[in-house]
């Protein structure tokens, strides 16, 4: 690569860690003559050259220095530059370069074009990534996804004292049954077939005070049963979405202890 005065010597980047580190080093003075970055180290531009050669690696002093005189931040040079060396007691830094044939696993490394350090913060993502999934798998889901209500044949008439069958003849948006109580906690269960203009294919069903809302599909009987319903009194809503379209049917309540049925019906909720 040349780039005015001194001409640097090729390098074959692919040819390991070392000789993409100096090709790295090279590229980082972009249009900057040998002569001027030498000057700025207090170098001969020659010196400079022959230092940014992959045969030999550079003295970590060189490397601050030269990242320095291009106007680069030398830590992250610097960080690099320990990655490529390991510790020993025989060369001036404390540290001398390893070839990467002694060392398999960092050949691969190499050879995935992935450093040290790309692998170290790739291990770090991924114990973020665990952490995450735990956080994740630990936290609340949340409420439940709203029940939805099981295809049913014609239900029987409830026993007596234990349900009741029951109407729409009419109904834009939403109604509320009669009231009913109970001496004791019982389940309830509901059947229901309403049929819907042809834009609508979903209502809902919920016992009130208390019980979740159950999805109803128009169109055939569907059936749903609240497990836990307390002593006191009772009722349950029906409602689609406020379409000015009206639905109409017919359906039975009935509950596993008896009840008494209340002739007003509850007011709109």
């Amino acid at each position: 690569m040349a780039r005015g005065g001194r001409k640097d010597r090729p390098i074959d980047r692919h040819s390991g860690p070392l000789a993409g580190f100096v090709d790295d080093l090279r590229r980082l003075r972009g249009a900057t003559s040998l002569q001027e970055i030498g000057s700025r180290m207090g170098y001969h531009s020659s010196t400079v050259s022959r230092r940014l050669n992959p045969d030999e690696p550079p003295s970590l002093d060189f490397v601050r220095a030269y990242v320095t005189a291009c106007g680069a931040d030398p830590g992250l040079w610097e960080e690099r530059w320990r990655e490529l060396m390991e510790p020993s007691a025989g060369s001036a830094d404390g540290l001398a370069y390893r070839p990467p044939a002694v060392r398999p696993a960092r050949r691969r490394a190499v050879l995935w074009g992935v450093s040290r350090r790309a692998m170290l913060w790739g291990g770090i993502g991924a114990a973020a990534a665990v952490v995450a999934t735990l956080v994740v798998v630990s936290r609340p889901l949340g409420p439940p996804p709203p029940a939805v209500s099981a295809p049913a044949s014609s239900p029987a008439p409830p026993a007596g004292g234990a349900g009741f069958p029951w109407r729409i003849d009419r109904m834009a948006s939403r109604l509320n049954s009669h009231v009913w109580s109970q001496e004791a906690a019982g389940s309830v269960e509901i059947w229901a077939n309403l049929a819907c203009p042809r834009s609508v294919t979903p209502y809902w069903i919920a016992l009130r005070p208390e019980g979740e809302a159950v999805r109803f599909t128009c169109g055939s009987w569907q059936h749903h049963r609240w497990e836990s319903a307390r002593p006191g009194s009772h009722h349950f809503e029906v409602w689609k979405v406020d379409d000015g379209q009206a639905l109409s049917g017919e359906g039975v309540l009935r509950s596993s202890t008896l009840i008494a049925e209340q002739t007003k019906a509850a007011s709109p909720g």
